[in-house]
């Protein structure tokens, strides 16, 4: 970590504030990604085991995958699109209340 230093202690408190703004939008970020994984999941009516041992995964890291936790690895991502059968990205941008919207109306 670095500090910078200077006359007056508001850059001290300003590098703070941003570590402190990114930390909160990684894990924003993270959490989003796994209610989509959890939903996309949950539509494929795959348990939380199956796609755990599908992964090489415990159940515990996949939950904590799911609950914004911890986050995931590129390749993991990938290989849960193809369990999942749908593309990495769709993961990420999947939007669980605009889908459901669109069925509910169709």
């Amino acid at each position: 970590m670095f500090i910078i230093l200077s006359a007056n202690d508001n850059s001290v408190k300003l590098y703070s504030k941003t570590n402190n703004m990114l930390y909160h939008q990684r894990k924003t970020e993270r959490m989003q990604l796994g209610r989509n994984i959890k939903s996309l999941r949950s539509l494929k009516g795959f348990p939380l085991k199956y796609v755990a041992t599908e992964l090489g995964m415990s159940i515990s890291n996949l939950s904590n995958i799911e609950n914004g936790i911890t986050g995931i690895e590129q390749k993991t991502l990938h290989k849960l699109g193809q369990v999942l059968g749908v593309e990495p990205q769709q993961i990420q941008i999947f939007n669980a209340e605009k889908f459901f919207r669109i069925a509910v109306n169709a």
